[in-house]
């Protein structure tokens, strides 16, 4: 049985990343694939998510990794759900480059 890398080990080096992008305008994806493969977490991991949170973070898009219709939308309610427990209040689209802020 494969154990997770512990975040414990790579938590500064994400933050570094996280900030980086937080200070360049951009954001990250909440994906729900990981329901469909049977993935023990979301992607990224909720420990991502939430450090994303607390540094300031606020461009987040939901997505599914569709490949075919049946998998559109796919567990949108629980990735939403996960965003609010964590105290995210908003979610992005993008038109033209630009984010548009949904209320969850």
């Amino acid at each position: 049985m494969r154990t997770a890398y512990p975040f414990s080990k790579v938590k500064d080096i994400i933050a570094d990343i996280l900030t980086t992008a937080i200070n360049s305008g951009k954001g990250i994806e909440i994906n729900t694939s990981s329901w469909r493969y049977g993935l023990t977490d979301t992607q990224p991991s909720r420990e991502i998510l939430t450090l994303y949170h607390d540094l300031g973070g606020e461009i987040i898009t939901l997505g599914s990794d569709s490949h075919s219709p049946e998998h559109l939308y796919d567990h949108m309610s629980e990735a939403r759900e996960i965003l609010r427990s964590i105290g995210y209040k908003n979610f992005c689209t993008f038109s033209k480059m630009t984010p548009f802020f949904h209320t969850l």
